[in-house]
């Protein structure tokens, strides 16, 4: 018997796992309904039967009990659901929508289940158009490439038990959305064959790790006998995307998640040095030799990030390679002196660790990359990145060395996959991908459409980030922010600015927290909260827990269980909620006007001034644009230049000085 796969459609996945509108009861009988028909869609009771006489009709109706029903549209190798509920109102959905569902408008899941197909007399009568992309797929393959998939059999059958349990987590609604629902534009980059080293570059909400995703579970299939890894710069995220990605209906074995240092510690083993001494032993190599010199006016933080994020981070070995090199995402201008006083810092730093046997993770990394170099056999036959804008050129050296070893030897097919986004950095530094080797003409992809964002969150975000952009390859690079709303406008989704009284914010977040769950049917999972410092997140938690709140801190660990999630900017990235909210936002705490600094400056630069402001500016577009729906920014004081010139058009201004509110905020 022929076997075709199940499938879902995004707006189902909405009606039943999130309105929660079916009791447990009604629950239970689909899920019994649909593991029947898994094995045989012909069983009696079932009356699996196509409604409509027309020729486009493509609805199919199958009986879950006397009174329930759900709707599946019947495609071309496949069986989507499109509804569930009492039979009434199913029929009166059908014919509105005259018995026909354009699957080619809609998000869909491919739940990677097959079943027994329909008898061809009963498909016979069902003449509606496969479903197709809305926009043109991309070459699905390369001239002279291979199959997408290594030739094999028909796919053999699920079990039921793993499809009763599918079925049961659906309705329960235990898969967030991006986990599954990949747009039929976006199908053609998880599919598509590359010749070597590919990039996806696009903005905040494109749907990049989406596709990512997506793409690792098809390299995983097609490539059954390498292994294939996910990894990215924070370990939180790649350990967060791994338990979802494991949480995937048959997720492939062959596939791995590790952020960079992990993989940085497999291959050199030696223990990388304490946090503590590595601060000690820089300062007193700074102590030493700035005091009187050329630097002495100089951020020592700003003087650490230029040894690690460029020196170390480009594995410069000689202070000629220093004097020459192009220092991206640097706008503080170094002159040859300079350069030549930060290189013997670096080297009396480097001894002071020697004498100590300490190795600090700028180390590691180079360590790592030269040990994979030497290996025999590369360990990976794919290497997805994501957030490889913060990552350095030792670190993408270590991902192509994973699967191509040697610097001359070539990055295999579908060997490096790059995703980026420019406007999201939150670290120092740059790279080109030419200078690592790793040649992407032809094989390059700019994201155009935001799939998570309203569009007035968007806006908003874009509009207080600003347009500045850094290492920009190719000359699309520069329209990344300038992407089409994959959702309809409303003037009521215009983020707010909340201006309260002195020390109220919290109380103030209390209240919009509770409002909104009272209102409009949020649950604590579906809201953030996000600050820009590890001490104002503690401070936050203890706040809303003292008045009934529960929290879950996001950490480097991940995080777990129910509550409003709060967090820094840097632990938004790789996540998304219905509301997100940002207190803390008073021109006198964002952004610090030197960046983090150490106060000993006495001769400031506006060139790093202006970097360090655009590093915590980039690092609030990211917590703004985790929002789909509600965006809300707290202050008790006027906010700084940037979110000003957004209020009116894209940021409406709330003052509620002068109301009632409980108490004082704790300060911190």
């Amino acid at each position: 018997m022929e076997r075709v796969e199940l499938a879902m459609t995004r707006s189902f996945h909405w009606q039943i796992g999130h309105t929660r509108r079916l009791t447990p009861q009604d629950q239970a009988r689909f899920v019994t309904a649909v593991s029947q028909f898994s094995q045989d869609p012909t069983t009696p009771g079932l009356n699996f039967e196509k409604l409509g006489g027309g020729a486009k009709s493509n609805l199919w109706s199958l009986r879950a009990s006397l009174e329930l029903r759900i709707l599946l549209a019947v495609d071309d190798g496949q069986f989507v659901f499109v509804n569930a509920g009492h039979h009434d109102a199913m029929y009166d959905w059908a014919e509105r929508r005259h018995h026909y569902v354009d699957l080619s408008s809609e998000a869909l899941a491919n739940l990677q289940v097959t079943v027994p197909d329909i008898p061809l007399s009963l498909k016979r009568t069902s003449t509606g158009k496969p479903h197709q992309p809305s926009l043109p797929d991309l070459p699905e393959q390369e001239s002279g490439s291979p199959p997408h998939s290594p030739p094999g059999s028909e796919p053999a059958p699920t079990a039921p038990l793993l499809i009763q349990d599918l079925i049961r987590r659906v309705f329960r609604g235990d898969f967030e959305d991006w986990q599954l629902f990949l747009h039929p534009d976006q199908k053609p980059l998880v599919r598509r064959n590359w010749s070597g080293t590919a990039r996806i570059r696009g903005a905040a909400g494109t749907g990049k790790t989406v596709i990512g995703l997506h793409r690792l579970a098809e390299l995983a299939r097609r490539y059954p006998d390498g292994k294939v890894l996910f990894t990215t710069y924070s370990r939180s995220l790649a350990e967060l995307l791994e338990k979802r990605f494991q949480d995937l209906p048959m997720a492939p074995p062959n596939v791995e998640f590790a952020n960079i240092d992990r993989i940085a510690r497999k291959y050199d083993s030696w223990p990388p040095a304490h946090s503590s001494l590595v601060d000690q032993t820089f300062e007193a190599a700074c102590k030493e030799l700035i005091a009187g010199s050329l630097l002495e006016g100089m951020n020592q933080d700003y003087l650490r990030e230029e040894i690690e994020r460029v020196i170390k981070g480009n594995g410069l070995q000689r202070v000629e390679d220093y004097l020459s090199v192009e220092r991206l995402g640097r706008k503080r201008s170094l002159s040859q002196n300079l350069r030549k006083l930060v290189w013997e810092l670096s080297e009396l730093w480097a001894g002071k660790l020697s004498e100590r046997n300490a190795v600090p993770f700028a180390d590691k990394r180079i360590r790592a990359r030269d040990a994979v170099q030497r290996l025999a056999q590369s360990p990976y036959r794919c290497v997805i990145v994501d957030e490889a804008q913060d990552m350095t050129l030792v670190e993408i050296q270590l991902v192509r060395a994973l699967v191509a070893g040697a610097p001359e030897n070539p990055v295999p097919r579908d060997g490096v996959l790059i995703m980026d986004d420019p406007a999201q950095r939150i670290y120092p530094g740059g790279y080109r991908l030419g200078w690592a080797g790793l040649d992407i003409t032809g094989r390059a992809q700019v994201l155009k459409r935001n799939y998570r964002n309203v569009p007035a969150v968007y806006r908003a975000a874009k509009r207080v980030r600003g347009n500045e952009l850094v290492t920009m390859e190719h000359e699309d690079d520069k329209y990344i922010l300038d992407v089409e709303m994959g959702f309809l406008d409303g003037e009521d989704e215009k983020p707010k600015f909340a201006l309260v009284d002195s020390d109220g914010e919290f109380y103030f977040l209390c209240e919009r927290i509770r409002e909104i769950r009272a209102a409009e049917n949020y649950s604590a999972n579906e809201i953030a909260v996000f600050l820009k410092h590890n001490r104002q997140v503690g401070a936050t938690i203890r706040f809303l827990q003292s008045h009934g709140i529960s929290c879950v801190r996001l950490s480097r660990e991940g995080f777990s269980g129910d509550g409003i999630r709060v967090g820094t900017y840097d632990r938004a990235r790789g996540l998304e909620f219905r509301a997100v909210f940002l207190p803390r936002l008073g021109a006198t705490q964002f952004p610090d006007s030197n960046g983090d600094t150490d106060g000993g400056r006495q001769n400031p630069d506006p060139d790093q001034d202006l970097e360090s402001r655009q590093l915590e500016l980039d690092r609030l577009y990211v917590a703004m644009t985790r929002a789909r729906e509600l965006l809300l920014l707290i202050a008790d004081e006027e906010p700084c230049e940037e979110i000003r010139r957004a209020l009116g058009e894209e940021i409406i201004l709330r003052d509620f000085r002068g109301q009632s509110i409980a108490g004082p905020t704790p300060t911190q």
